[in-house]
């Protein structure tokens, strides 16, 4: 519903949606580090496992359905077998043909799911061909059940997978060290955006700079180890799994050098340039005469995928408003009974391109103490990270029934009508307040260019528990990123967010 964010984009070491959707959390480093071959090798064997025991679970919930509702010829029994193991070990085939077990694509960004959904779609486009050609004949409601219910099982079981690999990376296990070469500015921003979300499993360890002295610490935990011209022997010294190079500062030979000294040395090397909060769908590559040259895109704010989202919210917010009138009735009559004043507040935010607009919620405040007026005797107890917003766990304005909504964001539910209304979205940066607005840097005035929305990656990557910088970096690449995929992601992380209520307050 409100309130918060998600943490979008790791450079290019990982798939852009990463960040746009891991939160953030102390980076810790455990020894010893289990070797990336090793891991790698550990979990792609429970992936294979895990994906053949969903299909084989959908492929028995497809076998329920034919002995309830249809016939099968004992000769046809044979032929029913003999597809349920074309199935499971064809839609194996087509996840690994998708890369689907690659390690650098796993447990990072959507792309991993959509890996997932791609090869059932390949799968489902084989089974028909296949069949044609074979004359086997099939069911349609029993492919109908399996491939859908596989691929949505296996959506599932990657998205525990990847809990499970977050906790071990939480801890410092399941890692990839990085040497880092370039600039030292350069370096230092890659080991900031990597230490940013440790759930990606990227550790910058070392790093080989030209203007600073071997010793010297350019980045907490992150020791100069030598010059460029040393990076290959200083990654066989550490052991690292990854050289990177950091921005644009080597010329074309000397990273062609280093790339020719990595060979046979089983460490990667990636090119991390210093262009950052640029999510995928917006970066193409075309090489010219060897040359590969990155494409970026403008950001899009208007066109056909402007009237596609503007119909998903209509039909989202009226299809939500209609299952929840009867928890909004129940909340407007416990505001209304526990504390005098209207049921609804009536706020006034700045929307898109500095319009203001009408935003309302259920009253969360005591109406008769003038919450509005008060603010300004409570900013001294402000704990908002940097000042821009302002916060309070323990707001004395907030009735009891008011910290109970806002603690589970029902308190924004009447904002579906601002959604279809046309003056909100579904998901979109925080609407902001008009002083708020006078006060932002000439950048943050971007954040503006998009319709506020009642979620966004503020909302499912810490709320209120943000700095307001941090904020303003989500609400901006959504700004830049944005996109129906990134949308779907976000709503479907809402649920989990406001569960938790965590930042809620």
């Amino acid at each position: 519903m409100t309130r918060a964010v998600e943490r979008p984009g790791e450079a290019t070491l990982a798939p852009v949606l990463a960040p746009a959707l891991a939160v953030a959390r102390p980076q810790t480093r455990v020894a010893p580090r289990t070797p990336v071959a090793r891991w790698s090798r550990r979990f792609a064997a429970r992936l294979v496992l895990s994906d053949a025991l969903c299909m084989s679970v959908a492929i028995a919930i497809g076998w329920i359905v034919l002995a309830g509702g249809l016939r099968i010829e004992r000769s046809a029994v044979l032929d029913y077998l003999l597809w349920s193991g074309v199935l499971t070990l064809g839609w194996l085939v087509c996840v690994q043909a998708v890369d689907g077990y690659e390690v650098r694509r796993l447990s990072t960004g959507a792309r991993e799911y959509q890996r997932v959904l791609w090869a059932g779609m390949n799968m489902a486009g084989g089974v028909a061909i296949g069949g044609y050609l074979t004359g086997i004949g099939i069911a349609r409601t029993f492919l109908a059940v399996v491939i859908p219910t596989g691929a949505l099982l296996m959506v599932l079981a990657r998205y525990a997978g990847r809990k499970f690999v977050y906790r071990l990376r939480i801890r410092g296990e399941w890692t990839s060290s990085i040497l880092a070469v370039g600039t030292s500015e350069s370096v230092r921003h890659l080991a900031q955006v990597t230490g940013r979300n440790p759930a990606a499993g990227l550790v910058v360890v070392g790093a080989c700079v030209e203007d600073l002295a071997v010793g010297e610490e350019l980045a907490p935990g992150v020791p100069v180890v030598g010059d460029v011209g040393q990076a290959a022997a200083a990654a066989a010294r550490l052991g690292v799994d990854v050289v990177a190079v950091a921005g644009a500062g080597l010329g074309p030979r000397r990273i062609r050098e280093l790339g020719w000294a990595l060979e046979g040395t089983g460490c990667a090397m990636v090119m991390a340039p210093g262009l950052t909060e640029v999510a995928g769908p917006r970066v193409h590559v075309s090489p010219v005469e060897g040359l590969p040259l990155m494409w970026v895109d403008q950001p899009q704010f208007t066109g056909l995928r402007r009237v596609v989202k503007r119909a998903v919210d209509v039909v989202g917010a009226a299809v939500l408003l209609a299952l929840a009138a009867p928890v909004l009735l129940l909340i407007a009559l416990a505001v209304r009974l526990t504390s005098r004043g209207p049921a609804l507040y009536v706020a006034t935010r700045t929307g898109q391109d500095g319009w203001p607009i009408k935003v309302y919620k259920f009253r969360s405040m005591y109406a008769d103490a003038d919450a509005d007026a008060r603010r300004a005797d409570l900013l001294a107890y402000n704990e908002a990270d940097g000042g821009m917003l302002f916060k309070l766990r323990r707001d004395p304005r907030v009735t009891p029934v008011g910290r109970l909504i806002r603690k589970f964001s029902l308190d924004e539910l009447p904002q579906l009508g601002n959604v279809l209304g046309g003056s909100m979205s579904l998901v979109g940066p925080r609407p902001p307040l008009p002083d708020e607005v006078e006060r932002y840097n000439p950048h943050v005035h971007r954040r503006l260019l998009v319709k506020p929305g009642m979620t966004g990656l503020w909302q499912v990557s810490g709320r209120s528990d943000l700095s307001w910088d941090e904020t303003v970096r989500l609400d901006l690449y959504y700004v830049e990123n944005w996109s129906l995929t990134l949308d779907l992601a976000i709503i479907a992380r809402t649920v989990w967010a406001v569960i938790r209520s965590r930042g809620a307050y």
